[in-house]
């Protein structure tokens, strides 16, 4: 990579944009991405910028379905709050 700029990929996966950069290292990859507030960065290894750019995509999807995970376990746990079970009452002695 000597006097050559390294390659770029980017996209959008999921309304997910991201980027990726060629690395200095042979087979080594640099992206990035933002979900919400949150910015996530890092290397992935693949020889080729097509396969790195899926590996990032998977990154993209494991995010997501965690945020959908905490978020659903967060609803269900108020929800379970909320609901409180009638009081268990005795049943009447007929006798009385």
């Amino acid at each position: 990579m000597v006097g050559q700029t390294p390659a770029q990929h980017s996209g959008i996966h999921r309304s997910i944009h991201y980027t990726i950069i060629e690395g200095e290292a042979a087979g080594t990859w640099r992206y990035s991405f933002s979900i919400g507030d949150r910015n996530y960065s890092g290397t992935v290894q693949a020889v080729l910028g097509l396969l790195a750019a899926r590996r990032v995509r998977m990154k993209i999807d494991r995010v997501l379905r965690q945020n959908a995970s905490i978020d659903h376990q967060g609803r269900q746990r108020v929800e379970k709050e909320v609901e409180t079970p009638a009081p268990l009452v005795p049943p009447a002695d007929p006798k009385d």
